[in-house]
């Protein structure tokens, strides 16, 4: 059985092998613009088709939400992520680290904020 790390970077390494056979083999991760580029239009179209498959954000009388479309449709988004991390040249390492990291700062900028509203609560 294998980790949740594990189970990423081998998620991240098939999305470069299905990447290698679309961009005709080159080597990746690479820093690429045009593909790069590619992928950000291709986040936004994916983001739509998140919200599509989960319509309550739009009003309260819509209750349009289908668990199994927006799971794909997530999925899908995940991967595109993964395309814009492998064509701006950055490893699965490199990532997962300042993943860890954004995390960590915002957990410490969270403490913060929670000690001030302590503070100004008691003034």
């Amino acid at each position: 059985m294998t980790n949740g790390k594990n189970k990423n970077k081998e998620i991240y390494n098939k999305q470069i092998k299905f990447q290698r056979k679309i961009t005709k083999n080159i080597s990746l991760p690479k820093d690429d613009i045009y593909w790069f580029s590619y992928h950000v239009q291709a986040l936004i179209e994916e983001m739509g088709e998140v919200l599509r498959a989960d319509k309550r954000w739009k009003s309260h009388r819509n209750q349009i939400f289908n668990s199994e479309e927006k799971m794909k449709e997530l999925a899908d988004v995940y991967i595109t992520v993964l395309n814009l991390i492998i064509f701006s040249g950055i490893s699965y390492e490199q990532f997962q680290d300042t993943v860890l990291e954004k995390i960590e700062e915002n957990l410490f900028r969270l403490s913060k904020e929670d000690l001030q509203w302590k503070i100004i609560k008691y003034i």
